[in-house]
């Protein structure tokens, strides 16, 4: 079977910020031994097309996250830069980063570093839509019964659920068109990649994710991400017969 080939890709890591939902530090909340931002760094390291990394965090904590990145040899890791007030802000950070890089990249994988599930073959997947498509990311399909509220929390009619998708990340784009997509006078405050790129008449194809890949808000996440995580490892470590 002839080997992928795909263009250059670098990854951008949010780990910016500030935990409000979970009562505190998340980021740093050990998980299976590891720091929880750690496990995105480590997926993107293992995956082959990714040449290059920035981390963006707070300026308080660059230096730690620095030191933790290196003790776990992640070699592929070329910069830690602050993030900015807003997400689109931090990823701009990013993105000035990698392009100031000798080779820049072509395509450029934005992920929350507090997803932690993310896994190099989801990676490879949504750099593979990217490159043929522009841009891709992650996500599921809705599967809960959907119903909108009132002023006073109580359910007033069913939404449909068809068509409706879970985003997730990676968000993978082309670098050169996001750049100038960030730079858009009054883009607001997105809370995400795809957000902005629909508002901007982009078409976003989706690579289906159905494998585990939760955003730690809450502290009951931690639990579950940490089963994930303990399967994952008993699954590689077992012997076929």
């Amino acid at each position: 079977m002839a080997e992928k080939s795909l263009p250059v890709s670098a990854a951008i890591l949010v780990a910016g910020g500030s935990g409000s939902r979970f009562g505190g530090d998340k980021l740093s909340v050990l998980l299976e031994g590891k720091p929880l931002f750690v496990w995105s760094l480590i997926a993107f390291e293992q995956n082959p097309f990714i040449s290059s990394i920035v981390l963006v965090t707070s300026e308080a904590r660059k230096e730690e996250f620095r030191a933790i990145a290196q003790a776990e040899g992640i070699s592929k890791l070329v910069a830690v830069v602050n993030g900015g007030s807003h997400r689109n802000e931090s990823v701009i950070k990013g993105l000035h980063a990698l392009h100031a890089l000798p080779n820049s990249a072509d395509l450029v994988a934005i992920h929350d570093a507090a997803r932690p599930l993310v896994t190099a073959d989801l990676i490879t997947r949504c750099l593979e839509v990217a490159a043929e498509m522009g841009a891709s990311s992650a996500a599921a399909p809705v599967s809960d019964t959907l119903h909108q509220a009132d002023q006073e929390g109580c359910a007033v009619r069913t939404v449909d659920r068809t068509g409706l998708w879970g985003m997730q990340t990676p968000q993978v784009f082309r670098m050169a068109p996001l750049i100038e997509l960030l730079k858009t006078p009054g883009i607001g405050k997105p809370t995400d990649e795809v957000s902005m790129a629909l508002a901007a008449g982009w078409r976003i194809p989706f690579v289906e994710n159905l494998e585990p890949n939760i955003k730690v808000t809450w502290p009951a996440d931690l639990a579950l991400t940490e089963a994930v995580l303990r399967y994952r490892r008993a699954e590689s470590q077992a012997v076929i017969p």
